[in-house]
This record gives structure tokens, sequence and C-alpha cells, in this order.
């Protein structure tokens, strides 16, 4: 009897498990309230950076293309406030180590609305 129990809980858990992992990097915005894919260019215009490609994905428009440095680039876009979700650069040079990683973007709100991360003293 116990043996079945904890099949049950088991199989159960795991069929829940795919809603209960909603991804973080996930736009939820209604698409009345999206910004148009000219105003997604002009923002990575901005940025200095060259468009490639604007898709959308997970309900978030996705840019590739290279920044101002001359890397390659994966933005996650909100397509509300055209904030950035998610960024992943590479290198680019060609040293077989292709630099993946993930550019961490602080969350937007009131006390950080610069782009520049806050600087903390340990004493």
């Amino acid at each position: 009897m116990k043996r079945t129990v904890l099949i049950a809980a088991i199989l159960s858990s795991a069929l829940a498990s795919p809603v209960a992992l909603a991804r973080e990097d996930d736009c939820k915005v209604p698409m009345a309230q999206w910004q148009p894919r000219e105003a997604v260019e002009q923002m990575a215009k901005t940025q200095g950076w060259t468009v490639r490609r604007i898709k959308i994905d997970d309900g978030c428009y996705q840019i590739r293309g290279i920044d101002a440095d001359g890397r390659e680039i994966a933005v996650k876009i909100d397509p509300e406030s055209l904030a950035i979700v998610r960024m992943k650069q590479r290198n680019g040079r060609g040293d077989g180590d292709d630099g993946r990683r993930t550019v961490p973007v602080p969350p937007a709100n009131e006390i950080l609305k610069s782009p520049t991360p806050p600087k903390a003293e340990i004493q």
C-alpha cells in the first residue's frame, strides 16, 4: 500500500513539474501592450548593436546580432518596456574559446534605474 502511494506521489509531482517550473525569463505581456518591431530595432541601435534577426521566443522579443565590441549576442527583450530580460555574448576571438557567458541583468525597479550596478564596500 505504501509503495502504491509513493509511486502515485512521484508520478503526480513529475506531471505537475513543467507547470511549476515556469522560466523566469519568459515574458507574459498581452500582445495589445507590445511595442512594435521598429521600436526594438531602434533600441538595439541606441545600444550600438547590429541586428541580424529579431524573433519572438517565450513571449519576448529575441535579438541576435553583434554588439558594439564585435561579439555575437542573443538578447531577450521585454515586449512592453523593451527592458533586457537576458543577454548572452560570445567573445568572437576565434581562438577556440567561444567565450559564451550570460551577462547578469539587474532587476528593473526604482532603486536600480542606472545600467551600471551599485558599488558596495565590505568592511
